[in-house]
Parts: structure tokens; C-alpha cells; sequence
């Protein structure tokens, strides 16, 4: 099984939204959230992963501890670490030489320079750490409607591709090396109530069909109504980004079975 860390050095560039689908499309796995802050909000109604909340200030606390268990479990791991315990994790990670353990890095970044410039500081500082074949970025909230394509959108990135490549070895030209998750408005409304994304486009859109055009009551079926379009975004999404994106972790995690 494979540990999967999300990480990025600022908050607001979801990091949460990578680790649910990540997590939820694993089999047997522990979605992990480091900050007790950052809880989710699927660990009561979602069957497709199980959450664990844990916080720690260094390696010899309790916490800490635990969560150094959970790593060497044969689970699948994916960890998400909140914005306020960067630090205290980064630390604990380093005295405890426990980077060996992570199977795959996710760094979740939005457009803009300064998640650019952000990138550039997590993947100096992991350099010597993780190498680049255990590294995927992952670039959010892309519009399509106002973009063409994600180069113009994470110009940043693209048009410093060779930087990223003579000092990183992270190769944009080699589209293994990102993925794509757009701006979605089931994304919001599955954190909403309370479920992962895949168990919203898992929900059956026959039985929502057949019940929308049998309800009477007009107030009842406009819900089912936005129920209905709510799940077609879902699956919408699952096919277009998730399927895609599932497929390029699975064969980073490969490459390092090999």
C-alpha cells in the first residue's frame, strides 16, 4: 500500500479537496488530516474512506507518535496537513527520517505567482528529500470558461517550465508530471453535506430521474431537480478530471513499485 502526501507551503489551494478524492478512490485507505482546524466534514457520512484527525507540535508527542503507526499500516495513506502545522510537521518529518515513507508527493497549487513562487520554496526546500520521480503537481480550480487552456491559466509554471526542469527535474512537458482539477460547483456542495465527490457521481441518477418526474409537489421536485444536476456535475467530473488524474498517480505510485 502507498502513503500520498498533499502539501503545499500556504493554505487556500486545495489541499483538502486532492486528499477527499485521492482518498476516496482508493481502496482501504485513511485519509489523515494533520490540524485538528482542518477537519473534513465526511468522516461521519462517507463510507469510501476512513478519516482520522490527528495534530502534534513535535515528533515526541503523542500525536505524533500516532500518526508514525498509521504510516507503516498496510492501508493506503493519504495525508492532508493544515496551513498552521506546516512547520511543526515538516520538522517532525525530518528528525523522525520519515520522508522515506512517502510513496508520492502532491503539490496542490492554484494559478497566480505567488502559488508559483510557493511551489518553487516546497520543492527546494523536499530537493534533497524526495526525489522528482515521487513529485506530481496538481493545478486547481482551472476555468474553462475564461481560459483555453491550463497553460494560459498556470502561466507561471508553464513559462518557467525549463526552470522547473534544470533544477527540479519536474518536467511540464510530460503531462505525467501535473494534473488538472477545474472549479466545480458539486466539489463545493459535496464538502456541503458532508460526502466525497465520488460518492456524490456514484448516486444513483436513474432513481433521482424517476423521482423527480413522478413528484407532485413543485418544491419537492425542484430539489430533486437540483439534486439531479448537482450529480451530473459529479459524474461530469469524475470522467473528465478524476478518471485522468487517478491514472497519473497510479502510475507515479508504479514507477516506484518498479
Amino acid at each position: 500500500m502507498n502513503n500520498i502526501l498533499v502539501y503545499t507551503l500556504k493554505g487556500g489551494a486545495a489541499k483538502s479537496t486532492n486528499s477527499s478524492i485521492i482518498a476516496s478512490n482508493l481502496s482501504n485507505c485513511t485519509l489523515v488530516e494533520i490540524d485538528k482546524i482542518n477537519q473534513s466534514q465526511n468522516e461521519s457520512k462517507d463510507a469510501n474512506y476512513t478519516v482520522k484527525q490527528i495534530d502534534f507540535l513535535h515528533e515526541n508527542q503523542e500525536g505524533f507518535i500516532e500518526f508514525e503507526n498509521i504510516l507503516l499500516d498496510k492501508n493506503n495513506v493519504v495525508i492532508d496537513v493544515g496551513a498552521s502545522r506546516i512547520d511543526n510537521f515538516h520538522s517532525s518529518m525530518l528528525k523522525s527520517n520519515l520522508y522515506d515513507t512517502i510513496d508520492l508527493l502532491v503539490i496542490s497549487s492554484m494559478d497566480g505567482f505567488s502559488d508559483f513562487s510557493v511551489c518553487l520554496d516546497l520543492l527546494t526546500t523536499i530537493q534533497e528529500i524526495i526525489p522528482s520521480s515521487k513529485i506530481i503537481l496538481s493545478f486547481n480550480r482551472f476555468n474553462e470558461h475564461e481560459y483555453s487552456t491550463v497553460e494560459e491559466q498556470f502561466d507561471n509554471f508553464f513559462t518557467n517550465k525549463e526552470l522547473l526542469f534544470k533544477s527540479f527535474s519536474i518536467d511540464l512537458n510530460n503531462e505525467n508530471s501535473f494534473y488538472i482539477l477545474k472549479d466545480s460547483r458539486a466539489v463545493k456542495y459535496s464538502h456541503n453535506i458532508g460526502l466525497s465527490l465520488k460518492s456524490l457521481s456514484d448516486m444513483d441518477l436513474e432513481d433521482i430521474i424517476k423521482k423527480q418526474r413522478s413528484e407532485k409537489n413543485k418544491e419537492t421536485r425542484l430539489e430533486l431537480t437540483k439534486q439531479k444536476s448537482l450529480i451530473t456535475q459529479a459524474q461530469s467530473f469524475h470522467n473528465i478530471y478524476v478518471v485522468p488524474m487517478m491514472e497519473k498517480i497510479n502510475r507515479k505510485l508504479n514507477i516506484k513499485e518498479k
